[in-house]
């Protein structure tokens, strides 16, 4: 059965658990809350949001567009980035904001190879905040390699191939981290790679193309299996941010969390109506989550700003203004940008499918 909504409020509600995670371990907690899980948290959900997009097409249509979707990509993700880049172009200019950059530096911004950037420069030379757009890079390389591999899987019509297919790819890029392990690279290079993290992000496609829970819910709950599922990927996730080993750390940690992920990912979908995940879908929480992708782009420049101007002050009222002013730019974002490239992208998937359909484009625009 095939669903067709225009958004699934539970995933906004882990995207604002995972751009909370990020912001709060900037904001110097990073010694207790986990930022870089938030950031796995987002891979595995935009691995899951884009192949159920591409399946929905692909039901619909009996193809995917490759031309409109790289289309819809741009206008989700280009127009809020050259934004944030411009204001932090501006303030290294005009109030010396940072590290001055270099015309290198600000195109591995805009040109998604942040992450190779900072791995072989340590991130000397990008506008100032803007260093969070390494996991940019390692979506936009999905975005470039997957769908042509997302289309060949569903014309085979075989969960089995897509299972198979998948799970070998996440071994292989395992087994590549463990190598670079054993031969000394550094912990930047393992966890920014696109080579070395898109594991994560396939690990959700895995999901959506196997045992997608929007696509084909469950028939009928069965409260205690659920139940420990949620208890093991919970406690699968705690053990990986316990355990300090530096090898797991650098190597199956980030394959393990994004398993949990996947799990609670799961449940949350087909049970979003239920406790424990039903909290998912309270009103803030779908709000934040519909403006994370700009929190996440802007607030690490906002909090340098604040640190610049209100140091003096501490930490909690440093936290208090980066949040409000981060919130307010999401906001003017989010009417000015975000809103009017979405209805110009409904209306480039209308003029690509111009038969009545009741495709939903926006299940996956918010990834």
């Amino acid at each position: 059965m095939h669903k067709t909504t225009t958004s699934i409020p539970s995933l906004d509600g882990i995207r604002a658990v995972s751009v909370a995670l990020v912001f709060f371990s900037h904001n110097g907690l990073g010694n207790i809350v986990p930022g870089g899980l938030g950031v796995t948290i987002f891979f595995v959900l935009s691995g899951f949001l884009i192949t159920t997009l591409m399946r929905t097409e692909y039901a619909q249509h009996g193809t995917v567009s490759f031309r409109a979707f790289y289309l819809r990509r741009f206008l989700r993700l280009t127009p809020p980035l050259a934004i944030v880049t411009c204001l932090a172009v501006l303030l290294s200019l005009t109030v010396g904001l940072g590290t001055p950059f270099t015309p290198a530096g600000l195109l591995s911004v805009l040109l998604y190879f942040s992450n190779y950037f900072v791995i072989f420069h340590g991130g000397q030379g990008q506008p100032p905040g803007l260093g969070v757009t390494w996991s940019l890079a390692v979506e936009e390389h999905y975005y470039l390699l997957f769908p042509p591999l997302a289309l060949t899987l569903m014309r085979f019509r075989s969960a089995f191939s897509s299972a198979a297919t998948l799970t070998l790819l996440c071994a292989v890029i395992l087994a590549w981290r463990c190598w670079l392990v054993l031969h000394g690279a550094p912990e930047d290079r393992l966890g920014m790679g696109t080579d070395t993290r898109v594991d994560a992000i396939l690990i959700g496609c895995l999901l959506a193309m196997v045992r997608n829970p929007w696509l084909e819910p469950p028939a009928r709950p069965d409260r205690a299996r659920e139940l420990g599922l949620a208890a093991a990927c919970l406690g699968l996730l705690l053990g990986t941010l316990l355990w300090r080993n530096e090898f797991f750390r650098l190597t199956f940690r980030y394959t393990l969390q994004s398993l949990s992920i996947a799990g609670l990912l799961y449940l949350a979908v087909a049970r979003a109506d239920r406790a424990p995940f039903r909290w998912l879908s309270a009103r803030p929480l779908v709000y934040l989550g519909a403006v994370s992708y700009t929190v996440y782009l802007a607030h690490y420049l906002m909090l340098l700003l604040a640190e610049a101007c209100l140091g003096s002050f501490g930490r909690v009222a440093v936290a208090v203004v980066t949040a409000a002013a981060t919130l307010c730019i999401a906001e003017l974002m989010r009417r000015f940008v975000e809103a009017p490239c979405a209805a110009l992208r409904r209306r480039l998937h209308e003029s690509f499918f111009p038969k009545p359909a009741t495709f939903a484009a926006p299940v996956g625009d918010r990834s």
